[in-house]
């Protein structure tokens, strides 16, 4: 599904449940408050997605878009688990329920994804069904990875996590233990010459970027990052300690360079960039019957 996604466009009866409402203004929104990181600058400028709201109003209907759009996604979802029922399958059935990636929405000026921020980078990651803990939250850090060797494990194919030497771990099993210090990694080569990493252990963030700065939020003590160690004196050695184990896990510099390369070569395949920079922009999500991407 879809949805929620730009350009925000709800169906009417989800948008004005939210529209006109005192909805939660996006923190650090205004120019004073927003971080200066030198990414976060950069792809505030070149994502442009702040550039059409003037102003309170604006602000407040860009959020009823999104959640009027999170409202219609639950109304979907909601038929088709409701259909388990009548077609028996309602007692056998593990269902997951979660997403590509969050949504900064207005947070530090930024809008849609594209950063390392929880809004951007956490995703909901919700299972139920048999040998799921009811109403428990798992505080072990997880990621899409794990999807895949949940579903082999729920299918009764668990040993083949381990045989293809899978980088994900069963979601059943963990939602089961103890919280354990994983290592969550995510990584983007889109936006901006470099690269940049993310590495989410139980207590902190680490975010590692080619030629700027790090960032670095403690998330037991500052939950919404609001407090950015990555130049800070106190936590050098900290973030030594994360880039270090980072790099157990890849070499940032060589797989931005492979990351870089295989895009060069699919840009190529399918006509060079000026080629495909003339055809007409599909950015966007387009809306009803406007067409096909």
């Amino acid at each position: 599904m879809v949805s929620p996604h730009f350009p925000l466009t709800a169906p009417p009866e989800h948008f004005y449940k939210y529209a006109g409402q005192a909805l939660p203004r996006p923190k650090l929104y205004d120019a004073d408050e927003r971080p200066m990181h030198p990414y976060v600058s950069m792809y505030r400028r070149k994502s442009h997605y702040d550039a059409p709201t003037q102003g309170e109003g604006d602000v407040n209907r860009a959020l009823a878009g999104y959640f009027g759009l999170v409202s219609f996604l639950d109304e979907q979802i909601g038929k088709i688990l409701a259909a388990l029922d009548p077609t028996g399958l309602a007692g056998n059935t593990r269902v997951i329920y979660t997403s590509d990636h969050g949504d900064n929405l207005g947070s530090r000026g930024l809008w849609g994804k594209a950063t390392m921020y929880e809004e951007s980078a956490g995703i909901p990651l919700i299972i139920s069904g048999a040998g799921v803990p009811a109403r428990a939250t798992c505080p072990t850090p997880v990621t899409l990875c794990d999807v895949s060797a949940t579903i082999l494990d729920t299918v009764g194919a668990g040993d083949a996590i381990a045989e293809h030497d899978l980088p994900g771990a069963s979601l059943l099993r963990l939602a089961n233990a103890p919280a354990e210090d994983r290592a969550a990694l995510s990584e983007f080569h889109t936006y901006g010459p470099d690269a940049f990493y993310m590495l989410r252990t139980l207590r902190h963030k680490y975010v590692h970027y080619i030629n700027a700065p790090p960032q670095l939020f403690d998330l037991e003590t500052d939950p919404e990052e609001l407090v950015d160690l990555g130049t800070s004196s106190t936590a050098a050695a900290l973030r030594q300690t994360l880039e270090a184990r980072l790099r157990t896990l890849l070499d940032p510099e060589a797989v931005d360079a492979q990351a870089k390369a295989d895009q060069a070569a699919m840009i190529d395949h399918h006509g060079g960039e000026a080629f495909i920079c003339a055809k007409q922009p599909a950015a966007f999500t387009p809306p009803p019957a406007a067409g096909k991407l």
